[in-house]
């Protein structure tokens, strides 16, 4: 029986592993969940492209914080350098009834720096 039970473990774990290493990202030292930080730094692209006024493909992100639940994690602070200009982004939360909804992404009060 003990068996068993340990063998039903493992292949939980090895299927649970299976299925988040699928759906998953390592950046910049975190393990991200995929779609939604693709979404996410697509988001941001186009903000930090505006606030910049740099065109989006000569930026470049660095994940500095991460909201870190069980499972993959989700980017919440990121550091954005473009056009000899920096800037730090963190996204923004409203509680609702069913958990935080994402309002986006606010840039901080040091706000776009020339480097």
């Amino acid at each position: 029986m003990r068996s068993i039970a340990l063998l039903v473990i493992t292949i939980t774990g090895i299927t649970a592993f299976g299925c988040a290493g699928n759906n998953t990202i390592e950046r910049d030292g975190f393990v991200l969940e995929r779609d939604k930080t693709e979404e996410a730094l697509a988001k941001l692209s186009r903000r930090a492209s505006f606030d910049f006024g740099c065109p989006a493909q000569e930026l470049q992100f660095t994940i500095l914080a991460v909201h870190d639940d069980m499972g993959a994690d989700m980017p919440k602070q990121i550091g954005v350098t473009g056009c000899q200009k920096r800037g730090t982004y963190a996204m923004e939360f409203i509680p609702s009834p069913a958990g935080l909804l994402e309002t986006g992404w606010a840039l901080d009060a040091a706000g776009v720096q020339e480097m």
